[in-house]
């Protein structure tokens, strides 16, 4: 009998029965919730500055408009009636604080023989009489009307404009074929607010237009200008040139500006509104201004926590009803600052 050879089965490994390792449900839901959580402070971390950020972008374009913008504006105030009238009122021809034109500026017209506009004139928010186009016509974005503010000066010397124009100090010019020296063109600058996009009538900015004009008698009017300064080249006495356009942004992103006419009679010193003083029978000279207005942010800011409501010279300022949630999300800062007019000398009290 053969023997049959010995064959050895081996069971084949079944892959599934080999122990597995890993996560059960309740590790897996756990991590998953951590997860979450770390997301959630990482997100949380960022919203936190992204809001930081956007606030300090936004507190240092309001620290520009103060540095570099209102001092500007102060700079000029400061040099209104220089080398003009003695007193500043409604009637002293001259005047620096431009209120009227039979009075301030009497027998001065715009270029083409114009008179110049009450709407080119000092003028509060509580003014009626309002302008088109580039005139002055009470543009805000609150619940409040702006003003505006005209002045005048002789350059003390060649000197910018606030549209960065030429206007020339004193020089020598032939009067009666005689050589003398003539005072410093007169400037005059008006500042009020205009937007800068017509189709964006609530993002307003200070505009400042500016204008130059002489008085003086003279042989050849040509010479008394600069042909290298076109600006400062004048055809006519008692013509202003350049004045009622637009002019150029003093500070950008403004949505209120206003002035009070500071004045003192004696030891009383009060302020008044444009249309208050003219309603004065007596008119005290006027002595300072008062400017106010609120700046905003160059962007948003993404937070909850502003306010849309200020003070502004004793008026209570809110955004229009009309404003968008976007427009409501700017960082504001409202200032108001008195300069006092170091070239206005009052009468001596008797």
């Amino acid at each position: 009998m053969s023997t049959l050879p010995y064959i050895s089965f081996n069971k084949p490994t079944n892959p599934l029965s080999i122990n597995q390792q890993g996560f059960t449900l309740v590790e897996l839901m756990i991590s998953l919730v951590l997860g979450l959580l770390i997301s959630a402070a990482v997100i949380q971390v960022y919203i936190t500055n992204v809001r930081a950020v956007t606030l300090q972008e936004a507190g240092s374009s309001i620290i520009d408009s103060n540095v570099f913008g209102i001092p500007v504006l102060e700079e000029h105030i400061r040099l209104a009636n220089l080398g003009l009238a003695d007193t500043i009122n409604d009637t002293s021809a001259g005047a620096g604080v431009v209120l009227t034109q039979t009075g301030n500026l009497k027998d001065i017209k715009l270029t083409g023989d114009e008179d110049v506009p009450l709407t080119l004139l000092t003028n509060t928010g509580d003014v009626t009489t309002k302008g088109t186009g580039n005139q002055w016509s009470a543009k805000t974005a609150t619940n409040t009307a702006s003003g505006q503010l005209t002045i005048q000066f002789r350059a003390p010397q060649d000197m910018f404009d606030c549209e960065g124009r030429h206007a020339l100090g004193p020089r020598a010019v032939n009067i009666n074929k005689v050589k003398k020296v003539i005072d410093g063109q007169i400037v005059i600058e008006r500042y009020y607010l205009n937007a800068q996009d017509a189709s964006k009538p609530n993002q307003l900015s200070l505009y400042c237009d500016a204008g130059k004009y002489i008085t003086e008698f003279m042989d050849d009017y040509s010479e008394q200008g600069d042909t290298d300064k076109p600006a400062s080249v004048l055809t006519a006495k008692d013509r202003i040139k350049d004045f009622g356009d637009k002019g150029v942004v003093v500070v950008q992103n403004m949505d209120y500006f206003d002035i009070l006419l500071g004045t003192k009679k004696a030891n009383d010193i009060r302020y008044y509104t444009v249309k208050q003083y003219m309603d004065l029978t007596d008119k005290p000279d006027v002595i300072s201004v008062k400017v106010g207005g609120i700046v905003r942010s160059n962007n948003v800011v993404q937070t909850s926590e502003l306010s849309n409501k200020f003070s502004v010279l004793g008026n209570n300022i809110a955004l229009k009803t009309d404003a968008t949630d976007v427009e409501k999300k700017y960082l504001r800062f409202a200032f108001q600052n008195e300069i006092a007019l170091r070239n206005a000398r009052p009468k001596p009290s008797i």
